[in-house]
This record gives structure tokens, sequence and C-alpha cells, in this order.
């Protein structure tokens, strides 16, 4: 493990560093109609009475989330955060912050309801989020894809489907051709290699996904589609605005040895193929960055159990957050450090902690952007920091209980109060500026 080198902060990042927070919108729009909000429903049952097998003795407090974690209504994503609404409200926050970009997806099944059938009204309402930006001096970076489909995808075979690349390619130059004279950054997909694992490896990140199977031929046929994907929208973007900065974002972890033993060494390297040799080797030529989501570091201990057992969230030692994850800020060193080899700037398009009480995230934001920031010193071209997530909102099939946001949302009245960790992240965005 390349260990973190002592420096100082003697100097700010590049004058134009994007300081952020990131959003997806099956997270925070509210009032979708996808693949996954059609999905939710069915399980929300089942998510609901495992709660406590699947989270007890894995949270730190399972008393403190228990009656939220137990209630089917906390799995099915409704109104979310109301942002699709609320987007003017929420972007004077990130102005107060002191934020300068702005991380969000655009909704495939709102632009394309139907195969070939684009909204126009759904284009206007993104412009006027694009537009509402702009005019408080925040540089939107769109993201294309968010892990949600129309459901009308699965007729065509979804991301398997010999006609995806074209689909998806229409739908990326519609979306270009409206907003790519305003927009300067772009990530195509969001997270590919877990999606990967998620719907075509048996899952393992979530509790739950959409239509999971164990079948890598047809996840293999998924990656060969993304990079095709992600190359062909990346030339529509840029036909729009040839200056245009397009990347994928890249869910790393920081994964390392809890065991000095040829079976963990071994599974330790299929972990950390798919997300780098696997993906990045197949893309790096067309890539103007590396988006980097990173939340973790994880020990790799081969054993007699299950392989899903083998990569342990927290070393037993480790502070943690509400969801049992151990709080590591230099792998966010390690991983920017690895990337070094591609000689792309890196921007880490998600970093983030659940933490409902709002007693860690400070330290936690502090603690990364100070590893990030001996990375940038020791030679890597970091280029932007984005802390998800603006708003406490929808985390997947874990549903609401776990509070990412630097601003709580009350469910019931939809009223945004920013957390004291908001204000720290102020401070620190003028202090390395």
């Amino acid at each position: 493990m390349p260990q973190p080198k002592s420096t100082q902060v003697n100097k700010p990042f590049l004058a134009d560093f994007l300081w952020g927070a990131a959003t997806a919108a099956q997270q925070v729009e509210g009032g979708l109609d996808n693949d996954w909000s059609a999905w939710e429903t069915s399980v929300s049952k089942e998510l609901a009475s495992g709660a406590k097998a699947r989270l007890k003795g894995v949270v730190p407090d399972w008393d403190a989330i228990k009656e939220e974690a137990e209630d089917t209504n906390n799995y099915v994503s409704r109104k979310s955060a109301d942002h699709y609404n609320r987007y003017e409200e929420d972007f004077d926050l990130l102005k107060s912050i002191g934020c300068n970009s702005y991380r969000f997806s655009i909704e495939w099944s709102r632009i394309e309801p139907k195969r070939g059938e684009y909204d126009s009204k759904a284009l206007d309402h993104y412009e006027a989020m694009v537009d509402a930006l702009i005019e408080r001096s925040i540089k939107p970076m769109i993201t294309l894809h968010h892990f949600t489909n129309p459901t009308w995808l699965e007729e065509y075979g979804g991301w398997h489907g010999e006609n995806i690349v074209d689909i998806f390619t229409n739908f990326s130059e519609v979306v270009a051709r409206r907003l790519a004279n305003k927009v300067d950054y772009w990530c195509t997909i969001n997270e590919p290699g877990s999606y990967l694992l998620q719907r075509y490896l048996g899952g393992g990140a979530w509790p739950e996904w959409p239509k999971i199977e164990m079948n890598p031929v047809r996840g293999y046929s998924y990656i060969k589609n993304v990079v095709k994907t992600h190359k062909e929208s990346r030339r529509v973007i840029k036909n729009t605005n040839p200056g245009a900065k397009v990347g994928i974002a890249h869910g790393l972890i920081d994964f390392q040895l809890g065991r000095l033993d040829p079976v963990s060494w071994l599974f330790k390297k299929q972990l950390e193929f798919i997300p780098d040799k696997y993906i990045l080797n197949r893309v790096k030529h067309d890539m103007d960055f590396i988006g980097v989501n990173y939340y973790m570091r994880m020990l790799v201990k081969a054993s007699f159990s299950h392989p899903a057992n083998w990569a342990l969230k927290n070393t037993g030692q480790d502070i943690l957050n509400d969801m049992g994850w151990g709080i590591y800020p230099d792998g966010i060193y390690n991983v920017t450090q690895k990337l070094n080899r591609y000689n792309l700037p890196l921007i880490v398009t998600e970093n983030g902690i659940p933490d409902a009480l709002d007693t860690k995230r400070a330290k936690f934001i502090s603690d990364h952007i100070e590893a990030l920031f001996r990375s940038h010193k020791d030679g890597a071209d970091i280029r932007g920091y984005f802390y998800w997530s603006l708003l406490d909102n929808y985390e997947w099939s874990e549903g609401f209980w776990p509070k990412f946001g630097l601003a709580s949302v009350d469910r019931r009245t939809m009223e945004r109060t920013l957390k004291p960790s908001a204000q720290e992240y102020s401070k620190l965005i003028k202090e390395y500026s």
C-alpha cells in the first residue's frame, strides 16, 4: 500500500478547482417512473421486515435507526427530497456554502419516456436547472446515467442488448444538443463497476437491486456496451461543445490485504480488476478526466466462509459511520495516487458519510480534503471535490435512513436545514481556495 507522504498545506489547489456537492435524480427528484421506481414497492415489505437481521450488529446504533429501517415506507422513494420542484432553493444552499459546482443526473426516463419519443418539457426543466446554476455562478456537472433505466429499455435487451449503443447515444445527443453549449463537465456513466456487480454478478453492495442475476456473460456484454456508449456519448457531446470535459465516475475502494496468504492476495487482485484494468484500460484514451467516487477501504481476508464475507468494511478498531463502514481518509490518497499512471486529471465526484447526528461529518470532510491535498502535492492532478450529498436522500435499497446530506430534509414538509458540518465545509473551501 502506498504510504502517505508528510507534507503541509502551503498553497491552494488550482484556481479553477471545482468545489461542490452531488446528487442523483432517483435519490432526490421524486415523482419518477423508471425501472427502479417500478420495482421498489415489490421489495419494500421484505426489506423492512428483514432490517433487524440485516443491520443489527452491523450498524453502530441499531436502536437509533430501528423505527425508520423497519418502516415499509422507508424503502419507497415517492417524493424523495422533491428536488425536482425545489431545485432553486437547493441551489441557494449551495451558493451559501460557497460551492462553485454541482453534479446532478439527468433522468433518462423523463427525457425519453418511450423509445424515440423525447419530452421537450423535461428538456426545458433541466435547461432551467442549468440556467439557475449559471445565474449563481455555479458550474453544472451532468451525469447522463446514474443507475436507473426507462422501463421500456428491457424490451430491447437492456444494457446487454444489441441496440443499446445507438439507443443511449441518441439520448445523449438529444441532451447534448440542448445543454452542451452551457455545460462544460459531463459524466456519461456513474459507477459501471457497481452496476456490473449488482445486476450481473449477484449483488453485494446493496441489499437488493432490480433483476439481479449471476450471469458473467451478460455482465461482459454490459461492460463492452458501456465502453462503446461512453465513447459515442463523448463524441456527440464534443460535437456540440469541443471544449467539454467528459469522463466516467468510477466507484473505487481502497482494497488492502488483511491477511498475507495467496488466496487473499488473488481475491484482492480480482476485486481491483473490474473498476481499474477491466474498465479504465478500455476507456483511458477517451476520457478528459477520471471521476473518483470514494467512500471506504476494505480489508481482504480469505477464510472458509462465503467469498462475499472476505472483504471487511472495517477493521474492528475503526471509527464507524452510521452504516458500519470504517472511516479511512488515507484511502482517498491511495486510490488517487494509483490512478496517476493514467496521466489524466482526477475529480472526486463523490465522497461522503452517513451521519445522522452530524457529529463526524465535519472531520470526515476535513480529513479527506487534507488527504486529497497531500495526493495533489505528491503528483496527482486533482481538479475537484464533490461531497455526497447536498441533501439527505433516498439511498437506494437502504431507503431514507442513511443521512448523507449537508442539509437535512423534513420528509413531511420538505423543509431544508443546513447542518453545522455544511458551515465547516464552507470554511474549508475558503481555506483551500
